[in-house]
């Protein structure tokens, strides 16, 4: 009975210790593989350049910033001052610096903007304030810059060229074929009697 009694106690052991070797081993935090995203939280002041294949969110401020990035993110309570590159950018908060971005920039209604923006595309919401100088490029004009109201008309000229017959021109072109159609109905009435 002593050799079973020592059995099991030598085998609770073995377990207690192995529990405690499992324990140290695991990581506080779990990370996952692939996660490059930077966070600047909401009381936080960062400078520097930052670089990542991911997203960079802002909801502190960061001042004197090189941002480069797939995608930029500026909460309500967040502030930029510098400059960024991103693929994409999402402005809720307060940008002053240099903006290069290679597709769309979307500011919401509470985002105020300096400095200079260069982008493919630009959604802005009723509110937002802008007193940058604003560059929208056009992917097809291979580098070539264009202001949004030349981005307008350029568009309008390329809707125009595939789709001749609108309806206010066909809405013009009525009137001028009826009484067109009209005129020679009249011509052949006379035709007839005289």
């Amino acid at each position: 009975m002593s050799l079973g009694n020592t059995n099991v106690a030598s085998a609770g052991d073995a377990a207690a210790k192995e529990s405690q070797v499992r324990r140290t081993e695991t990581p506080v935090r779990l990370i996952r593989a692939g996660n490059e995203d930077i966070t600047i939280g909401e009381n936080s002041l960062l400078e520097g350049s930052f670089e990542t294949q991911g997203s960079i969110f802002v909801d502190g401020a960061a001042v004197n910033a090189d941002l480069r990035a797939a995608q930029l993110s500026i909460g309500a309570t967040g502030r930029v001052e510098g400059q960024a590159s991103v693929l994409r950018a999402e402005i809720a908060g307060v940008f002053d610096g240099t903006l290069e971005c290679t597709g769309e920039v979307i500011l919401r209604s509470s985002s105020r903007i300096a400095g200079e923006v260069k982008c493919a595309k630009l959604v802005t919401h009723r509110g937002a304030v802008i007193d940058a100088q604003v560059r929208v490029i056009m992917e097809s004009d291979e580098g070539e810059e264009k202001s949004p109201q030349g981005t307008a008309i350029a568009l309008a000229a390329r809707e125009s060229a595939i789709r001749p017959w609108t309806r206010r021109r066909f809405r013009r072109a009525v009137p001028v074929m009826s009484g067109a159609a009209l005129s020679l109905g009249l011509v052949g009435i006379g035709a007839l009697f005289f």
